[in-house]
């Protein structure tokens, strides 16, 4: 399984505002193939978007995707990617 977590620090309207467009996104992800879930994780000024997918090659789908530059005003993948705070994990389900 391949894990993206997207970090985002902003103040709690702002968190829920972004909370709500992960809501709207969300159902449009379950189009790709090895999309596995997305899940958003709040903390005091933070949110974590935390998205698995069945392989790195199948995340990979996604940002190449309308469906990306949609979800990220009209950003390419490369710059999407490079102006978020993002962190890959390749992890395996133990139970």
């Amino acid at each position: 399984m391949f894990i993206v977590v997207n970090t985002i620090t902003a103040s709690g309207p702002a968190l829920q505002a972004m909370v709500e467009s992960f809501r709207r996104a969300a159902p449009e992800m379950r189009q790709f193939s090895g999309f596995l879930g997305l899940e958003i994780w709040l903390d005091d000024g933070s949110l974590k978007a935390v998205s698995r997918w069945a392989s790195r090659e199948a995340f990979q789908e996604y940002p190449k995707s309308d469906v990306f530059r949609r979800h990220h005003r009209g950003m390419g993948g490369e710059q999407a990617l490079r102006a978020a705070h993002i962190t890959f994990y390749e992890a395996e389900v133990m139970a």
